[in-house]
C-alpha cells in the first residue's frame, strides 16, 4: 500500500542517505541532516534540516498527475524559498499524458533570470518508484544562497503527530470549544486556542471530563501547562486546528461527526484515527518501523528492540540526532505514548495489555489501516 506521503518520506530517506555521504548534489547541505516537517503555513511535505539549521522544503508530486499540477508544483516550491532556505521541486519524468514533464520545467528554471532561484529539482520514473526503491535523478542542483530567509518557518520537533493521554471526549469538547470562539469570542485577549482550552480545563477541574479508559479525568493545578501544550498540539499535528487553534475544514468535519454520533464511538474514533495516519504522518512512521523489524534476523526483547529502532529512525534521518546519546541506552520509553493512542485506535494488534509481540515486534492491523486510508 502506497500513499502520497509514504512516498515523499520515502525520497526523504534517500535525499538524507546521499547528504551524509556528501553527493556534491547537495554540497548546500551539511552530512548532519534529517527530516521534520512545518504545519505552519506554507506547508511542505517535507523539511530537511541540516546540522548548522539550513532548511530544505520540499514539494513531492506522484505519479500520473496532468502537467498543470506539476507546473503548480513549480510554483509551490518556489514560494518555499520565502521561508526556508531552499526549495525543492520533485516530479516525475513524465506526466499522464507521456509529455517529458521534468525536462520542460527544468527548461523554463534554465532561463537566465532563474539563474539565482535557490531551487532544486530531482526527477523519478513513475513506472518503478515505491517505498522500497525511491531512486531518482538530481535534475537540477541548488544554487548556494546568498542569505537565510528573513523570516524561518517554524518547524516541528518531529516528523509525526505526539501524542499525550488525551481521550475522545477531550478531543470533542476542544474542537467544540474551539468552534465557539471562532464564532462568537468570550474575550478579546489570547488566541482561540488558549480561550478554548481554558474552557475544557474548568471541565476538568470540575470532574465532568472522562478519560479514555472511561474513568474521570484528573490533573493536580500544576499541570496545567503541560496538558495545554500536549492537547492544543495534538490537535494542531492532525489537522484539525490552525496555529490559533481556529477549526480547518477537516476538524469542523470532525466536530460534526462527535456532535452527530458521540465522542465515544466508532465514527468519530475512525476521524481520529484517519487523521492520525495522514496529517499526523504516522503511516510513514508505520512502514518505517514495519521496514525496522522485517529486517532484523532476530526480535530481541521489547527494550532493545525499541533501542534499536530509535537508532534505526535516527539512522534513516527520520529522528533528530542528540550527540549526547550517542553509546547510551534510552532511560525513557520510546513510543511508549504513542502505543497506547494506536492500540486505542485499534491500528495494531495488542498481546494482552501490551503492543509488543516476543520475536514479532509490532503487529499492525493493516486491514484496518488500508480501509481507513483507502476512505
Amino acid at each position: 500500500m502506497s500513499t502520497h506521503d509514504v512516498l515523499a518520506y520515502a525520497v526523504a530517506q534517500e535525499a538524507v542517505r546521499r547528504v551524509a555521504r556528501a553527493d556534491p548534489a547537495w554540497a548546500v547541505l551539511n552530512p548532519s541532516s534529517y527530516v521534520t516537517t512545518s504545519r505552519a503555513w506554507p506547508v511542505p511535505d517535507f523539511v530537511i534540516v541540516d546540522g548548522a539549521g539550513v532548511t530544505l522544503a520540499a514539494e513531492f508530486k506522484p505519479p500520473r498527475q496532468s502537467k498543470r499540477e506539476y507546473l503548480t508544483g513549480l510554483g509551490q516550491a518556489s514560494a518555499y524559498t520565502r521561508d526556508f532556505d531552499y526549495g525543492l521541486l520533485i516530479v516525475p519524468t513524465v506526466a499522464d499524458d507521456g509529455y517529458l514533464i521534468a525536462r520542460h520545467i527544468i527548461d523554463v528554471l534554465g532561463q537566465p533570470h532563474f539563474a539565482q532561484t535557490p531551487l532544486g529539482v530531482i526527477e523519478y520514473d513513475p513506472a518503478t518508484l515505491s517505498p522500497a526503491n525511491p531512486s531518482f535523478i538530481e535534475a537540477k542542483v541548488f544554487v548556494p544562497r546568498a542569505s537565510r530567509p528573513t523570516a524561518a518557518a517554524i518547524l516541528d520537533a518531529s516528523f509525526y503527530a505526539k501524542w499525550r493521554e488525551m481521550g475522545p471526549q477531550e478531543m470533542s469538547l476542544l474542537l467544540s470549544y474551539s468552534y465557539d470562539e471562532m464564532r462568537a469570542p468570550t474575550s478579546a485577549t489570547g488566541t482561540i486556542r488558549d480561550r478554548a482550552f481554558n474552557f475544557l480545563w474548568n471541565d476538568i477541574q470540575a470532574g465532568s471530563v472522562s478519560h479514555w479508559g472511561g474513568g474521570i479525568r484528573n490533573y493536580a493545578a500544576g499541570l496545567r501547562t503541560g496538558v495545554a501544550k500536549n492537547y492544543r498540539n495534538f490537535l494542531f499535528h492532525i489537522g484539525w486546528t490552525d496555529g490559533i487553534g481556529a477549526l480547518t475544514q477537516e476538524g469542523l468535519s470532525a466536530m460534526h461527526v462527535a456532535s452527530l454520533y458521540g465522542p465515544g464511538t466508532e465514527p468519530f474514533l475512525d476521524c481520529i484515527a484517519s487523521a492520525v495516519l495522514g496529517s499526523g504522518k504516522h503511516l510513514v512512521l508505520f512502514h518505517a518501523i514495519s521496514d525496522y523489524q522485517d529486517g532484523l534476523r532476530t526480535v530481541p526483547g521489547e527494550q532493545l528492540w525499541l533501542d534499536g529502532l530509535e537508532d534505526y529512525l535516527e539512522n534513516r534521518g527520520l529522528l533528530k540526532r542528540n550527540p549526547a546519546r550517542q553509546g547510551v541506552i534510552s532511560a525513557r520509553q520510546f513510543l511508549k505514548a504513542e502505543k497506547q493512542l494506536w492500540r486505542q485506535l485499534r491500528l495494531i494488534k495488542p498481546r494482552g495489555a501490551r503492543a509488543f509481540h516476543p520475536s514479532r515486534g509490532f503487529i499492525f492491523d493493516w486491514e484496518r489501516i488500508t480501509d481507513l486510508v483507502q476512505r
